[in-house]
């Protein structure tokens, strides 16, 4: 729980993962590619990060016999000591499924994936966690967390991660709430009480409300036109 809570990218390095070296063939490059079910892999050289080489770039060789191609400018990486909010950007950045991580002098460390962020993520929002899931709405001048909390806890509830994103267009915030309660009614009650805006909740163990459900049902309308 300690590495969790410092989210650092030492803790969730793979250590493992295969790499190619400048003398592999696009043969080779392609067919761990293939295997491992991945778009980019790196390059390293005695120990050095030299790039990331991606399959584009192999499938436009004239001979895949040939050895890869020189090292690219495409070469994203990170540090060891950096915390996970900055893997994740840099991911999402570059729609990568791996970024390399080195240390300071640029020697290769090993990869974060997607799959151990998505892990790391799971246990830092305590997903696998009986709760219930409230998302509100409102303007930005209007969150206080604090204020969110004591309505929670007011029903002898806690907050176990809270989530939030501004919805483009509208400029509105989304806040994704998880609580320990799988009956989350009296939280929900309370919320409105005070005049906050509950665009829907999850319970009982992934049973959505009458809300959510009726959007449901028009997008696979539309969806089916």
């Amino acid at each position: 729980m300690g590495n969790l809570l410092k989210m650092l990218l030492k803790d969730f390095i793979t250590n493992d993962f295969p790499v190619l070296k400048s003398f592999d063939t696009g043969e080779y490059a392609l067919s761990m590619m293939e295997e491992l079910k991945v778009k980019y892999l790196p390059v390293v050289d005695d120990s050095i990060y030299k790039c990331l080489l991606s399959e584009k770039e192999i499938q436009i060789m004239s001979d895949l016999s040939r050895q890869i191609p020189e090292p690219t400018l495409f070469a994203p990486d990170i540090t060891e000591n950096s915390h996970l909010h900055e893997a994740i950007a840099r991911m999402s950045r570059y729609q990568l499924t791996l970024l390399p991580v080195v240390d300071m002098e640029g020697k290769y460390i090993g990869v974060i994936t997607c799959d151990r962020i998505i892990n790391a993520i799971a246990d830092l929002c305590n997903a696998e966690a009986s709760g219930s899931v409230i998302v509100l709405e409102m303007f930005p001048q209007d969150y206080v967390l604090s204020d969110i909390a004591r309505i929670v806890e007011s029903n002898n509830a806690h907050v176990l991660n809270l989530l939030y994103n501004i919805e483009q267009g509208t400029g509105r915030l989304h806040i994704t709430i998880k609580i320990d309660l799988d009956d989350a009614t009296p939280v929900i009650r309370s919320f409105e009480r005070f005049n906050y805006t509950v665009l829907y909740h999850f319970m009982d163990k992934g049973m959505v409300d009458e809300v959510l459900q009726q959007r449901m049902d028009e997008l696979l309308y539309y969806m089916n036109m």
